[in-house]
């Protein structure tokens, strides 16, 4: 299985010059804390910077924080540094992997990272990649969104169509990541193997055409047909006169917004080249005024003066991103437009050769006047049996997939499944002081509708089958379990610790648990976190040696977004 771990979190807000660390456990960690003290906004703060925004808004929380994630696959080490959409994955030595600026991109890149092939539906019905939402969904209970009877753990959800049922059959093993693995080459053959049967059809249509059109006995003259060959071709090769003039006006067009678009970004970087040496020059400054080192004038150096210019660059910064995506879009499209120009030129060129081919008194009908029908045949037959060597070991490799992924998905190994989830829940929910329920029926899908102060300790009860299931032989991920806040519809305070308890103690020794709480707890947990002051997640006191670390971070997913070193932009000079 593979093991997926959170290590250490960094938050940083140039704006409020404020800053946290934490660090978390490998096994259990309790932060502790009373409303609007910051639990929330720290875990939130996890799966946001990894792609996956929770639901509900945080209050006094700026948006323009960054947040960097040290996490672990499988012991090996990476960081992720978010701000905005704009997402940089970095090794354990701090090595730039890739950046990302938007959602779509970082999610295919996230879930090619860490192996997860689950494919799911969206709207349209189209198959899509799940991404880091899908990823963590069964293992970050919201407390905005996820004590309820309703799967609302993370904004947008609504993208796919019915989610929940892969997700959960994904991690408990009914279809794992080798299904979904075989059945990615399972399609890939199948619409190989459609495109060789097309193929054989229409070279089977051709020859039976053929056959009632060219006698088998002897050679077929039709000078007739040479004479619409032609016209043809001269209507052809004046309809690609007229296009070939349309794209190349189109092209002049494409290739000035190009360009425009380039000189914007380049204009862009200059600018904010001026504000790292400025920015440099004013956080080195240790005076309240600060001197010109042009023409010697004093200026007030105001907390404010500095806010301000600081969100200008940060404004400055998000259009220099958007700038260049923008500008690599232009050259996509320009070469695209090349390539459709390429493609009418190949096309001229092989019509004008046909039309102007005189080879002496030699003419289309001499040729078709010169091959016999059994020639023709013994042709199409070649290539039909050229076709046939390539279907066979096709539709053989098809169906052992087939028979591959039956065995997956088969009825024993969902009953196996369902056995160790029904008989989870039911321990569960004896250990959170709830009365027995029937199991029989119960599905993966199944998610309590237990009102009042039952409520949650279903819900918990619930996910925590699902936790054990997932780590079953049948499972493929180890994840680690965020929790936040138990204390939900009036939970009574004779059964809020059982809870507590009950995640300390019964769930897996091996598992990674945070836990985010409002009360205090004799339960063990390998380190606590203590929050103590509202809305003030952040500390002053810690912003200069956070800024310095992360400040790394962001500069080189910066630079590689806004890098002028792009293979695209050379296509301009073409």
């Amino acid at each position: 299985m593979k093991n997926f771990k959170f290590k250490s979190i960094w938050l940083l807000s140039e704006s409020e010059q404020r800053a946290r660390e934490e660090s978390f456990s490998p096994k259990k960690t309790l932060l502790v804390g009373m409303n609007h003290t910051g639990k929330s906004s720290l875990v939130k703060s996890l799966f946001t910077a990894l792609g996956a925004i929770p639901t509900g808004e945080l209050d006094r929380w700026s948006k323009d924080a960054a947040i960097l994630v040290e996490f672990s696959i499988d012991e090996t080490g990476y960081y992720v540094v978010q701000q905005r959409n704009h997402r940089g994955l970095f090794d354990a030595a701090g090595n730039l992997c890739f950046a990302s600026a938007n959602a779509t991109d970082w999610g295919r890149r996230f879930a090619d990272l860490i192996g997860f092939n689950l494919v799911l539906a969206d709207q349209q019905s189209n198959s899509v990649r799940g991404d880091a939402r899908a990823f963590f969904l069964p293992f970050y209970i919201n407390q905005d969104g996820s004590w309820l009877a309703n799967w609302s753990t993370f904004t947008a959800l609504q993208q796919y169509r019915k989610p929940v049922d892969s997700v959960l059959e994904y991690f408990t093993g009914v279809k794992p990541p080798v299904y979904y693995e075989l059945n990615s080459q399972k399609l890939a053959r199948q619409k190989e193997l459609a495109e060789l049967r097309g193929e054989e059809n229409v070279i089977k249509s051709i020859r039976d055409r053929f056959c009632k059109i060219v006698p088998v006995d002897g050679p077929k003259t039709m000078p007739d047909i040479f004479k619409q060959d032609i016209a043809r071709l001269t209507e052809e090769i004046t309809a690609l006169n007229v296009e070939q003039e349309k794209l190349r006006y189109t092209l002049v067009r494409e290739k000035e917004a190009a360009e425009s678009l380039d000189l914007q970004v380049q204009m862009a970087e200059q600018a904010l080249a001026h504000y790292d040496s400025d920015a440099v020059f004013l956080q080195r400054e240790p005076h309240e005024v600060l001197v010109c080192p042009i023409c010697h004038a004093e200026h007030d150096k105001s907390f404010l003066d500095i806010l301000r210019y600081s969100e200008d660059a940060r404004v400055l910064r998000s259009l220099a991103v958007q700038l260049k995506s923008d500008s690599r879009k232009a050259v996509e499209i320009l070469q695209s437009s090349k390539g459709r120009l390429r493609l009418l030129d190949d096309n001229y060129s092989r019509i004008s050769a046909i039309l102007e081919t005189r080879r002496g008194d030699l003419r289309l009908d001499d040729v078709v006047r010169a091959m016999g029908a059994e020639s023709a045949f013994t042709a199409f037959d070649a290539e039909l049996g050229e076709l046939e060597a390539k279907i066979n070991p096709l539709v053989t490799a098809i169906d052992r997939l087939m028979a591959q992924l039956d065995e997956l998905a088969s009825p024993k190994r969902s009953k196996n499944i369902l056995s160790i989830f029904r008989a989870s829940y039911a321990t569960a929910l004896h250990a959170l002081n709830m009365p027995p329920v029937e199991t029989k029926k119960m599905r993966l899908n199944s998610r309590p509708k237990i009102s009042g102060s039952g409520g949650p300790r279903s819900i918990l009860a619930y996910y925590a089958a699902l936790w054990f299931t997932s780590r079953s032989e049948y499972g493929s991920f180890y994840m680690p379990v965020v929790i936040d806040s138990p204390q939900q519809q009036g939970q009574d305070t004779a059964n809020l610790p059982i809870m507590i308890e009950y995640i300390a103690k019964k769930l897996p020794d091996d598992m990674q648990i945070i836990l985010a709480s409002e009360t205090t707890t004799t339960s063990s947990f390998d380190k606590v976190i203590q929050l103590d002051e509202a809305y003030h997640l952040l500390k002053v006191d810690q912003y200069d040696h956070i800024y310095r670390f992360m400040r790394p971070f962001i500069d080189a997913m910066y630079e590689n977004l806004l890098g002028s070193e792009d293979p695209d932009d050379e296509t301009l000079e073409s």
